[in-house]
């Protein structure tokens, strides 16, 4: 086709009206403007959504100014005849062509042969849409990454940008433009996802999405699309501030379903060199590497130095594998091959086999960026010094003299156990004698076990605390997950209180109540099982102000809706009528999929007949 230009006021659209090419202004009223491409009839129209942008370095006044396409396949932006910006392509065509596609792609393709000249999708904006390349080409040296706006009305190049650093085993980073400061890392390809991001499995499953990752010796690039034929609008986008965030066109808006930093863990190196941190309920905490110690506030140091002969390996388990730029792909191979491809390397410290393209990966010098997780993650195997034989001899001696202690100690706790089991009626007369019947729906555990599901209540464990005691996270030896409410010898709920909430839960069946899973009374102990909470409670995402602004609208009346619905339940449906007695935030529970249930009914009380509701609440009860 001839000469075409596009001014003020005209648009392109998309085949099937999902996005739209154009003049904008990022300030309303502003004569500040640029050509880009944003979400066609999308709400609210006021706030344009903006994906790519073509003069990012220089806005244009558009009483002047026009896009032109050429007939040798250049398409230019004048202003007042000034050349402001070009697709920098000349074939000398006699045709060509430009199309906006329906994913969001800007195409100058050859009329004749439909050959692609020019695509926006290979130019950089703060924008990865579906179907776009993240990665680099080695063939012509160029990268497909994408940078933020300076703020959200400036959308010329700001300070950080997305990208595969080319180590030899690629690494996705947000950093500085300058790469001097480093903001966020996903590890490695897995084969499935990225190696540090285990929870994304879940939201790939979820929301049918293909995942592609290509490595060969022209290109390495990462790309997702949807299995469903329906275009589903979902964008992600480096934002002004180095935060790296997915946005899903829900129920008539947008809704964050993924955010990363989301947590100080998170963020690069956050714990220093050669340490390993770890999310807490409250706070994360940070610790140096097995064989280091700390040497000042940004960093660990080997205790020893490594020697060539050094032969052993501390296995840190469940963590994101250090940062890659020092490290080398050995392809895919055992996990003892692995090792003794370590072991022969005199500068290798640590190695690892992770799924994917990469399999068996050795590391030199620090490590850096290294997380836990309570869920997913790779084994780390990190070198140590060699030990002295007399060492060994000692570590000898101090197994066999432990074994025997143990076995000593265990007949020991054998019977101290039975003793305690004849004594079980005199401490806890209520639970014992009185009313047993009520707990026989429920399986009773013992203590033993439950020590070993949560690592003898060990700190790490912890997921809260309150006047009643603590909380730990558990997991039995099938793999269920389960969180185990502990009752203080201190605690304001005593027998009583425990046997009312275990009578009481166990009664009650309801999607919106927390559902208890066992109990445990043994000695001076009282525990309660409870189905494992992967998002804790409702008042960690209140209070938190990087958490509160996960609970968008849509989010928290969903979460309004089923308190509601428990609450329902407990004061008619039921068969039993409850009344709770201490509504609050940190009773609210959220499960995997942000689904509220009601917990801790330890004051709750039971109503029966038909006046019951009469009947009055003699003492204060509840949290002041």
């Amino acid at each position: 086709m001839g000469n075409s230009s596009l001014i003020d006021g005209q648009t392109l659209i998309s085949m099937g009206s999902v996005f739209q090419l154009g003049f904008f202004s990022p300030v309303n009223n502003s004569a500040t403007a640029y050509i880009g491409i944003w979400y066609y009839n999308i709400p609210p129209r006021e706030s344009k959504v903006v994906v790519w942008v073509a003069n990012r370095n220089k806005s244009v006044d558009t009483s002047m100014t026009s896009l032109n396409l050429t007939s040798d396949g250049n398409l230019i932006l004048f202003e007042e005849g000034t050349r402001v910006w070009s697709t920098g392509t000349s074939a000398e065509l006699n045709s060509a062509r430009l199309q906006l596609l329906d994913s969001g792609n800007l195409a100058l393709t050859a009329d004749n042969s439909n050959r692609i000249l020019w695509q926006s999708f290979d130019h950089e904006c703060d924008t990865f849409l579906p179907g776009m390349k993240l990665g680099f080409d080695l063939w012509t040296n160029t990268s497909w990454q994408f940078l933020s706006w300076m703020s959200a009305t400036d959308p010329s190049p700001g300070m950080y940008v997305g990208k595969f650093e080319k180590y030899n085993v690629p690494d996705f980073f947000t950093q500085s433009v300058n790469g001097s400061v480093k903001i966020f890392r996903t590890g490695p390809w897995n084969g499935l996802w990225f190696a540090g991001l285990p929870m994304l499995g879940n939201s790939i499953l979820e929301r049918n999405i293909n995942f592609t990752y290509v490595s060969n010796q022209n290109e390495t690039y990462y790309i997702h699309e949807y299995e469903t034929r329906s275009p589903q609008l979902t964008r992600t986008v480096v934002d002004a501030d180095g935060t790296y965030k997915t946005w899903s066109f829900v129920g008539g808006g947008w809704r964050l379903f993924l955010s990363f930093p989301t947590d100080d863990c998170d963020h690069y190196n956050y714990c220093g060199r050669n340490s390993v941190c770890t999310k807490g309920y409250y706070s994360s905490s940070c610790r140096c590497l097995e064989g280091f110690e700390k040497k000042n506030v940004v960093e660990c140091a080997r205790k020893e130095p490594l020697r060539c002969s050094s032969n052993r390996f501390w296995k840190e388990a469940s963590v994101k594998v250090p940062d890659t730029e020092n490290a080398t792909s050995r392809g895919t191979i055992s996990l003892d091959a692995c090792k003794k491809l370590c072991l022969d390397d005199c500068s290798c410290v640590a190695y690892a086999v992770i799924n994917g393209p990469y399999g068996c990966i050795t590391w030199r010098g620090d490590l850096l960026d290294l997380r836990s997780f309570t869920d997913g993650g790779d084994d780390l195997y990190i070198r140590l010094p060699e030990s002295s034989t007399s060492n060994w001899k000692k570590l000898e001696w101090a197994i066999v003299i432990s074994t025997l202690l143990g076995i000593i100690l265990l007949c020991s706790v054998g019977v101290l156990v039975r003793r305690r089991r004849r004594n079980r009626a005199l401490q806890f007369p209520n639970v014992e004698k009185g009313s047993i019947s009520a707990f026989n729906v429920l399986p009773s555990h013992d203590l033993h076990t439950i020590k070993v599901a949560t690592n003898d209540f060990s700190e790490e464990n912890k997921l809260g605390e309150g006047g009643f005691g603590v909380v730990y996270k558990g997991q039995f030896d099938d793999g269920q997950k389960i969180a185990v409410k502990k009752l203080s010898r201190y605690s304001s709920q005593g027998p009583n209180e425990f046997q009312n909430e275990v009578s009481v839960i166990a009664k009650l069946q309801h999607r919106n109540l927390v559902r208890l899973l066992g109990f445990c009374v043994e000695g001076d102990e009282r525990l309660m099982i409870f189905e494992y909470m992967e998002n804790r409670s409702l008042d960690a995402f209140i209070y938190d102000k990087a958490k509160s602004s996960l609970l968008n609208w849509q989010r928290r009346f969903s979460i309004i809706i089923g308190i509601a619905r428990g609450l329902l339940y407990l004061h008619q449906d039921s068969r039993l009528r409850v009344i709770h007695r201490d509504l609050k935030p940190s009773n609210i529970l959220l499960d995997k999929d942000m689904n509220p249930k009601i917990s801790d009914f330890g004051i709750a009380r039971i109503f029966e007949g038909d006046n019951a509701l009469e009947d009055a609440t003699t003492r204060p009860v509840g949290t002041l």
